[in-house]
């Protein structure tokens, strides 16, 4: 979906069709906390965007209004609606295709599969279909999509992401090659800014330049993810739609309403936060080894801190544990020394094990 929030409140207060439109906290005036769940595609031009946090969206946004932009309006949202929406669109995809995966509330991978003499036809075929959903999504909620479709879903994904918003991008099993050279690494999912720079350091900036490097170079720079990123970019990807994608980790985090020091506060949010991801794990079936805790401080610098246990657990108790022993050199001069606010505090478990829990 394109820009879902953000869409489905311009859908619903048509006075604001064209604004800039954003979904997220509180701006409070420019004071408030928290960040952007979603910027509509004229926000975005203002440089608004998802997980931006939502004071410095408003800056943004008021600079943009001083220039003669359009002022930004903000909605703090309604994630029920959004399910129900998600819900629908859902079930309109099912409706047509064999297998359904849903990422996120609005994204979905499906799978076609059309009776054809070859492989051309079976393409043409699947495009008719995927046209068909695509019509009958904007004609139930007046909802524009992307479609991306390819022979995996690597190519489907980067495809559906091409020509948005409103985009309907196919790509047949021989121009894998030649849709992919162009583009710039960071279409790869899993290339983020940090692995673009690298990469660019390397001389590396398309998917081409990035496919004739061998693997074992990547390897050596990047680790496991680097052969991985060599086969991304050769366009292979052997995922099956539906199949099922272990969960890496949990975790949970809160920003605080103001910038926080008193210690009975921090520690009593982090004893929750322990509590919460404990939960989480039970309700998932999963123990964990590895505890992280997150701090960031009024400033936006952010820290993490790692710890692994001697053994699998699934209790609270364990995570609060090394919870506390990595925040209190927060509370003073080892990690803290002068003193700063805290503005979030976030508790995350991984190396996940199953466990049957009763």
């Amino acid at each position: 979906m394109d820009a879902f929030f953000a869409a489905i409140e311009e859908r619903d207060h048509p006075d604001f069709a064209g604004f800039p439109i954003v979904v997220g906290a509180d701006p409070k005036g420019g004071d408030g906390r928290g960040v952007v769940s979603t910027a509509n595609y004229v926000a975005r031009t203002y440089g608004v965007h998802s997980a931006l946090p939502i004071s410095h969206a408003w800056r943004l946004c008021k600079n943009e209004e001083q220039q003669g932009g359009r002022p930004c309006v903000f909605f703090q949202g309604s994630f029920e609606k959004y399910d129900r929406e998600s819900d629908g669109v859902m079930e309109i995809v099912r409706k047509y295709a064999g297998t359904v995966e849903q990422t996120s509330v609005d994204e979905a991978y499906f799978e076609l599969s059309v009776k054809a003499r070859s492989s051309d036809d079976q393409y043409t075929e699947a495009i008719k279909i995927a046209r068909r959903i695509k019509r009958r999504v904007f004609s139930k909620t007046q909802l524009t999509c992307s479609i991306g479709g390819g022979p995996n879903k690597l190519i489907a994904k980067i495809a559906s992401d091409y020509k948005k918003p409103n985009g309907f991008v196919i790509v047949r099993p021989g121009e894998v090659r030649a849709f992919l050279d162009p583009l710039s690494v960071r279409v790869i999912p899993g290339v983020g800014p940090k692995a673009e720079e690298t990469l660019r350091a390397m001389n590396i900036r398309t998917v081409r330049e990035l496919r004739e490097v061998p693997a074992e170079v990547l390897a050596e720079r990047f680790g496991v993810w680097g052969r991985e990123m060599a086969e991304r970019a050769q366009g292979r990807d052997d995922r099956v739609v539906g199949g099922h994608q272990p969960v890496k980790s949990l975790g949970r985090e809160h920003t605080f309403g103001e910038d926080a020091r008193d210690p009975v506060i921090l520690l009593a949010t982090l004893r929750r936060l322990a509590e919460q991801v404990a939960q989480d794990a039970r309700e998932a079936s999963v123990k964990f080894k590895n505890i992280e805790l997150k701090v960031r401080f009024a400033s936006f610098e952010t820290r993490t801190r790692r710890t692994t246990l001697r053994a699998s657990s699934s209790s609270a108790r364990a995570i609060e544990n090394s919870a506390l022993r990595l925040f209190l050199p927060f509370l003073d001069r080892r990690e803290n020394p002068y003193g700063r606010a805290i503005r979030l505090l976030g508790v995350r478990v991984a190396q996940l094990t199953v466990s049957p829990l009763r």
